[in-house]
């Protein structure tokens, strides 16, 4: 992905992450292109890897939608979370090394900071990772591949329905807990952090369509 793709992409993974464009929305191909002075090509790769992410549903014949998940296929998505991180977790509990833990305090750092910058895009990503980590500590690749994918449908989920995001003082307490190596207080904290997620989730809030152009701001 070329400079100018990441730049498309980014602004696109915003967009939906700041609940600017809803669930099924299509994305056009030429309106994006026009929109950032691009052709099509560049575009249709970063639809590409947005489906990849599961950020955007590309289909057959009819184009490119952004994704949408009804509450059921939300709470599926939680509860899957759910049975990995609870394991992972408990399993970094026992396995983890003092340079892990360095690098895992770091990204407590990180996140203070992004909250203080206000900037979501960053701040999904980063919050997403401390998850992503604790799955790398735990030394299961399995963990760390469907968690990737899995927290990608729950930062769709909860861009769209999860409203403004909160600084988190779970992962703090969640990585003091891994410090210590109490297996049983990691886990409780873990579930009670995605418990909190999840149901705070708003499936009624309407918002209104914006154009292209007008989402991108880049015109």
């Amino acid at each position: 992905m070329n400079s100018k793709e990441f730049e498309i992409y980014k602004k696109i993974k915003q967009a939906i992450i700041q609940q600017k464009l809803r669930p099924n929305i299509q994305l056009i191909e030429q309106d994006i292109a026009e929109s950032f002075g691009v052709s099509r090509t560049p575009v249709r790769n970063v639809l590409r890897r947005l489906a990849y992410e599961r950020l955007v549903k590309i289909i057959e014949n009819k184009g490119a939608f952004v994704s949408g998940s009804s509450m059921e296929e939300a709470k599926e998505v939680f509860e899957v979370r759910r049975i990995i991180e609870a394991k992972a977790v408990r399993k970094a509990c026992q396995l983890h090394n003092k340079d892990q833990i360095i690098e895992l305090g770091k990204m407590i750092d990180e996140e203070n900071k992004m909250f203080e910058s206000a900037d979501s895009y960053e701040l999904v990503e980063i919050l997403g990772d401390f998850h992503l980590k604790i799955a790398d500590i735990s030394g299961n690749s399995y963990f760390y591949q469907y968690l990737e994918d899995l927290i990608s449908l729950t930062n769709v989920i909860v861009g769209i329905y999860g409203g403004d995001q909160k600084a988190c003082s779970h992962h703090l307490h969640i990585f003091n807990a891994i410090e210590k190596r109490d297996e049983e207080l990691a886990e409780k904290l873990v579930l009670d952090h995605l418990n909190e997620i999840e149901n705070n989730l708003n499936f009624s809030e309407e918002q209104r369509v914006l154009p292209l152009s007008e989402v991108f701001q880049y015109k």
